[in-house]
């Protein structure tokens, strides 16, 4: 029985290290392979075995390169001969823009780094399968069963012909749901959005354009999720149209990424503004608090004079303790990074507030793990984040109570956790406590979390808080134990 034929790849990329990784990830196929490197050609000559399938690796990210893209994609296609060769395009997580005119292109699959081997690998064995498969209906469905967006086909008419399973892990309904009852695609937009949708699924019909826009969704379990959706024109081998292709990408962790972005960066412009101010007048406020000091000490109507001189003591108090904070908060990172033990910057934090905590009557229990490694802190900064947790966590035990103080490590992370047997913090109040100014205390200046918040992003580490109105709360630190060795880990992923 003669072995099966062994098909050829085409790797077009711009370095011999990234041919060498998607060669590193395809080996364990058998394929053969042929290697382009020069991305700028104007024309490429291509006198080895006829190959099934183009990888081309774009690494450009300006929107310039379109024309290069453009270029690139017709020369491939023309190495095919009378069919056309079909390109696989890879582009990297800044390149997003070319998804879109990619597939106008007629790219047949577009996948983003970070990419999975083994995904890769499923991606080219379905793409192979596909361009045997004679039937366009069958090849769509072939590889959209096993792709991980969700994906569905529309046929001329708008009428719903084929639903990939995704749709069930991306919005909790099975593909039989929408198979049956094709207007549940805009029963699951979210309020806010299914206008936008309902205008869009209108111009889909009227066109043959490739549209690409992101809306949210509701799903069975009640979760908001963004969707990034791409449709675009699908054409039989006589050019004649034959419906859409439409592919639904879960991108809910970009959109809180792109979230936690502009908030960082509002603290930044908090943190810039506030500083100019803070360094104007704090020298005055020093020269106000010594007067005021020395004020205290006359007997020209004693009585009086204490009480409105200790008013005024005790606001200046409050305004310095305000412009130190938002020093703190705006000065770049300081310190030396130090290998050190987690439980000796707790111990020193807790001798910190130790007076306070034997006058306020709460008891603490320390729970760390005999396996903790020395992590690469700078102790100062650290400290400060644990010390703000402390003195947080007795100012809401006003009657007495219990912290305990918990260090775990999982992998590469160190987790300390410190829960208190306070009154909680109001679910409403959860996602607002880290911002600056934000205080539930009314003597609070709202900037203690949000400068442990900062100190822990300088250490690429994570400040998180949960809490039961009336069961007490927990702030829990993460902080890697090697960085660098968690960088190195995903290397291999292409």
């Amino acid at each position: 029985m003669p072995n099966e034929p062994v098909d050829s790849l085409l790797l077009i990329v711009d370095s011999e290290t990234k041919a060498a990784r998607l060669i590193k990830a395809l080996e364990p196929e058998k394929y053969k392979f042929e290697v382009i490197y020069d991305l700028e050609k104007t024309s490429f000559h291509y006198s080895g075995q006829t190959p099934a399938l183009a990888i081309l690796w774009f690494s450009y990210s300006s929107p310039d390169a379109l024309d290069n893209l453009k270029a690139l994609v017709q020369q491939i296609h023309q190495l095919g001969g009378q069919t056309e060769l079909p390109v696989l395009l890879i582009v990297d997580q800044d390149g997003t823009q070319f998804i879109e005119p990619g597939f106008k292109l007629g790219v047949v699959d577009i996948l983003s780094r970070p990419i999975h081997p083994l995904v890769l690998r499923q991606r080219v064995r379905l793409l192979l399968q596909a361009k045997r498969t004679e039937l366009a209906e069958e090849r769509f469905r072939t590889v959209a069963d096993f792709t991980y967006d969700w994906e569905y086909w529309k046929g001329v008419n708008g009428q719903l012909l084929y639903n990939s399973p995704a749709c069930l892990r991306i919005t909790g309904y099975p593909p039989q749901r929408f198979l049956e009852d094709p207007a549940w695609l805009l029963g699951i937009v979210h309020p806010a959005d299914r206008e936008m949708m309902e205008q869009h699924f209108i111009q889909e019909e009227s066109d043959q354009e490739v549209y690409s826009l992101d809306f949210r969704v509701i799903t069975s379990r009640n979760e908001e999720r963004w969707i990034g959706h791409v449709c675009q024109p699908v054409y039989s081998q006589s050019q004649k149209f034959i419906g859409r292709r439409v592919g639904n990408r879960d991108i809910s962790d970009r959109k809180a990424a792109e979230e936690n972005m502009i908030r960082s960066e509002r603290l930044a412009a908090i943190g810039k503004l506030t500083a100019s101010l803070a360094h104007e007048i704090n020298n005055p406020l020093q020269a106000m608090y010594s007067s005021v000091e020395l004020l205290t000490q006359f007997s020209l109507d004693p009585e009086e004079q204490k009480k409105y001189l200790h008013i005024t003591y005790r606001e200046l108090e409050r305004l310095m303790k305000i412009t130190r904070g938002i020093l703190d908060f705006s000065r770049p990172g300081f310190g030396k990074l130090e290998l050190t033990q987690l439980k000796s910057v707790v111990e020193q934090a807790l001798f910190l507030a130790s007076n306070q905590m034997k006058t306020s009557g709460v008891t603490f229990r320390l729970d760390f793990s005999g396996d903790l490694e020395p992590v690469l802190i700078m102790p100062d900064q650290i400290k400060q984040v644990c010390l703000n947790l402390i003195i947080n966590a007795l100012e809401h035990m006003t009657e007495g109570g219990s912290l305990t103080i918990c260090a775990r490590q999982t992998g590469n992370h160190q987790r300390i956790s410190f829960t208190d047997t306070g009154p909680g913090i109001e679910a409403a109040d959860l996602n607002k406590i880290f911002d600056p100014f934000f205080s539930t205390k009314e003597e609070g200046t709202g900037l203690g979390l949000a400068i442990s918040q900062e100190i822990m992003s300088r250490h690429q580490g994570k400040i998180s808080a949960e809490s039961e109105l009336g069961k007490g709360a927990t702030f829990t630190l993460d902080l890697p134990v090697n960085p660098q060795e968690e960088e190195n880990q995903s290397e291999w992923v292409i």
